[in-house]
């Protein structure tokens, strides 16, 4: 069962669920279901990226495929200035009397649909800002067949796959559900800890408390 491309992946599914009759829903539901649990759940190198970031007003919009900060601060003459998180209700708080000057907090906020860092104070000039965060993986499609988790860990798309699409189509054994799912909860696991293995080597690893990838939600009582 070859697993390297967008095509194949499809493919497999199909032939899984003995399904020739949902190619749309195989892509535009089942495949993109996978892709934001995944993106949503796991926080792994392949995922991390570093930008440059002009800070030149006081409503910033964030880099396509922003996910979360890892680190933010400020340049200025060869110094670091760190970035302060703070809730957006803070920054409501805050702003109203916010003077101008080097920004010295942030917060996110979202308009429409669209994500965009809010600093305080407002910036007086453009200052060059160094984001480190992470960055959704680019989703499959007809013209990005790949990337890394279909190239490295397949089963994290094709068990993830199975079990949105079992839940979608009727008649299938509810035993045969909770199998896809335990198969992509252990796949999603498995890439979280090879990813924790190559970083960390044989040193002792701590276990992270901010991401999960149980899904156990998803199990029907």
């Amino acid at each position: 069962m070859a697993l390297s491309t967008y095509t194949e992946l499809k493919s497999s599914i199909a032939n899984f669920l003995n399904r020739s009759d949902l190619t749309t829903e195989i892509q535009d539901d089942f495949i993109k279901l996978t892709e934001a649990d995944f993106n949503a759940k796991l926080r792994i190198r392949q995922m991390e990226q570093n930008d440059d970031v002009t800070i030149n007003a006081e409503l910033v919009t964030v880099p396509t495929g922003f996910i979360g900060v890892r680190s933010f601060h400020i340049l200025s003459a060869s110094t670091k200035y760190h970035l302060e998180y703070i809730t957006p209700g803070n920054m409501f708080e805050i702003k109203g009397g916010s003077t101008s000057g080097m920004p010295r907090t942030y917060t996110i906020e979202s308009d429409n649909g669209t994500e965009s860092f809010r600093f305080a104070p407002q910036p007086d000039t453009s200052y060059t800002g160094k984001l480190q965060y992470y960055k959704a993986f680019t989703a499959l499609s007809d013209s990005n067949t790949s990337n890394y988790i279909l190239a490295s860990h397949p089963s994290v798309y094709l068990y993830g796959a199975l079990y949105h699409a079992s839940n979608f189509i009727g008649g299938i054994d509810p035993n045969q559900t909770q199998q896809w799912l335990g198969m992509y909860s252990a796949s999603l696991e498995r890439c979280e800890n090879n990813d924790k293995q190559d970083s960390y080597g044989s040193a002792p690893v701590v276990q992270r408390t901010d991401v999960s990838t149980d899904l156990s939600f998803y199990r029907r009582k």
